[in-house]
């Protein structure tokens, strides 16, 4: 019974560490699987909004915007950080940080910061070009 016990406590540290070491981009994935198991238990998911899928994919359709997106990944940034990052003019890093916060990826504190979405598109994106590479 005590060699049990020992076991037991054993795996529960085991699962601590596990637990501590989750990629955040993983725990994302996590998050969304239940968010769509829960929009899933009417049978479907939602209809489309055509309207709000194009404006996440006119976000996602700019190198240096994606770029923004994993400079967050890595840690919080304030307006000038990523304005130096790009090597582009304000008005144009105002632009791009307006399209991502409009559309939820990135999240305004004391600096910008990626949101939950974020890292999912990103990763998203990730995997789309693990899979093969786009050709124009």
């Amino acid at each position: 019974m005590e060699d049990l016990k020992a076991q037991l406590e054993e795996l529960k540290k085991r699962l601590e560490v596990l637990e501590e070491n989750i990629d955040p981009v993983d725990e994302v994935m996590l998050s969304i699987k239940a968010r769509l198991r829960r929009k899933l238990e009417g049978g479907k998911l939602p209809e489309l909004d055509e309207e709000k899928a194009a404006k996440t994919l006119k976000a996602l359709a700019n190198h240096d915007r994606i770029r923004i997106l994993k400079m967050l990944s890595e840690n919080p940034m304030g307006f000038k950080e990523i304005k130096e990052a790009l090597g582009v003019e304000s008005p144009t890093v105002s632009h791009h940080l307006k399209l991502l916060t409009k559309t939820g990826m990135v999240k305004r504190g004391k600096g910008y910061e990626i949101s939950p979405n974020g890292r999912l598109f990103l990763r998203l994106l990730e995997i789309i070009t693990a899979l093969e590479e786009v050709e124009e």
